[in-house]
């Protein structure tokens, strides 16, 4: 009968570890989900975004056009008005003392001989702005309409693009502090282009500080996991309202009015990095300041060997990851089981797979049975790592031809040597 009750009770502790186990599971699903359908509704907002800025640079387009013509016409014509006014001076001075009382338009001498030439020359500030707004409308147009790209250093349209900043920056007393990354992989771009979006985020970032000990930070760096170059641009001004947060690079949206802007700098960036093929994000603090961050992919991209390292021991993977790019251009990737590395390996094409053989869910052993069977993935080159080499689910893995083999713990040194050599073999 004891044992019976023993039975039982050891029944009742297994069950409830078993309903523990399928609520952490069911957790960890609902977790995955949640990230999921965050990815997809991030996914939904960038097409959004780009389908919107698409129109409205076909909009614009037209609206520069037909603003274009009108306006250069009151260009020419006020420098000409202004060299008439001068030589009718005379004429309309002599007409005063002939009679005291006459007035001109509503005007008598004395008014017109101290204001006219200041309105005619406002009127020619007022045009001049309009067709900077104007040039401003037509290069938000084009968007993917770049001129020709080359090799270039990021580093080199940074430095550029500070000098061209220097006298605001002079005007404005905010002291820049700049760390630029060594060694940085060219960037296939145009180097005005890239030097605009640059100038446009520091001008932006200028007129953003209202107080006297204005700071702005300029960093640049390299991603081996996407094979990007990265400019990072943060200052201690007061933030981006939360009113134009969510639309802050559609053209014409500011909360810099007082201070001459016009909207279009941050829109004007955001078009040229996107036909850049890159991307640009921002964070802020309202009162603390704002940092934009714009990613382009680089010439590595395309030439660097890409590994996936697949663990579920996240520790190994992070090791593994920093290792690999620490002085190498290798574009790592990561999974944490299987089943992640078998999604990824759908679309993402690794020259080299690093696999643990025992993993939650899907093992490393069925992940080389799915590759083995994929002609696209058949000719992958793998390596594998394991805590039980006597085990034996790896002669499995060996009669599938798989035969670079670690034992955990093993040498990092000696494992990355091998992966450069099996790379380059």
């Amino acid at each position: 009968m004891g044992h019976s009750m023993d039975d039982q009770e050891k029944s009742r502790q297994q069950l409830g570890s078993l309903v523990d186990a399928m609520q952490q599971k069911i957790q960890e699903l609902e977790t995955r989900q949640r990230q999921c359908e965050k990815a997809l509704h991030d996914s939904q907002q960038q097409l959004q975004q780009a389908q919107k800025m698409e129109t409205l640079g076909t909009l614009v387009a037209g609206v520069a056009h037909e603003i274009n013509n009108p306006i250069n016409l009151i260009m020419y014509n006020i420098p000409l008005l202004q060299k008439i006014w001068s030589d009718f001076m005379p004429v309309l001075k002599e007409r005063q003392q002939q009679a005291p009382d006459q007035k001109f338009g509503g005007f008598d001498y004395a008014f017109l001989a101290d204001n006219l030439v200041q309105l005619l020359s406002d009127m020619q500030m007022a045009a001049h702005r309009v067709a900077k707004t104007v040039l401003d409308l037509k290069n938000f147009s084009r968007q993917s309409n770049v001129a020709e790209k080359t090799p270039l250093q990021l580093n080199n349209a940074v430095n550029n693009a500070l000098r061209l900043a220097q006298t605001t920056l002079r005007a404005s007393s905010v002291a820049i502090d700049v760390q630029l990354g060594e060694n940085l992989p060219d960037i296939e771009g145009n180097l005005q282009s890239i030097e605009q979006i640059i100038l446009n985020i520091i001008v932006n970032a200028i007129q953003a500080i209202d107080h006297d000990r204005g700071r702005i930070e300029i960093t640049t760096g390299y991603c081996n996991q996407d094979g990007k170059v990265y400019i990072r641009i943060a200052d201690n001004g007061r933030g981006i309202s939360q009113a134009i947060s969510d639309k802050i690079f559609l053209p014409f949206v500011t909360d810099k009015q007082a201070e001459g802007g016009t909207g279009l700098g941050l829109s004007v960036s955001y078009s040229l990095v996107k036909a850049h093929e890159g991307e640009i994000f921002f964070e802020t603090t309202p009162g603390q300041g704002s940092a934009f961050t714009v990613h382009l992919p680089s010439v590595m991209k395309g030439q660097a060997p890409k590994i996936l390292v697949v663990d579920d021991d996240s520790a190994i993977r992070q090791m593994l990851i920093e290792a690999l790019t620490m002085d190498r251009l290798y574009l790592v990737e990561e999974a944490a089981n299987g089943i992640e590395a078998s999604i990824k390996l759908g679309t993402y094409r690794p020259d080299l797979l690093i696999l643990d053989i025992f993993m939650p869910e899907m093992d490393g052993l069925e992940v080389c049975r799915t590759i083995s069977n994929e002609p696209e993935l058949s000719e992958m080159k793998v390596i594998i790592t394991t805590g039980y080499p006597e085990h034996p689910k790896l002669d499995e893995v060996v009669a599938l031809g798989y035969t670079n083999i670690f034992s955990k713990p093993f040498d990092l040194l000696n494992f990355i040597e091998a992966i450069d050599r099996i790379l380059a073999g």
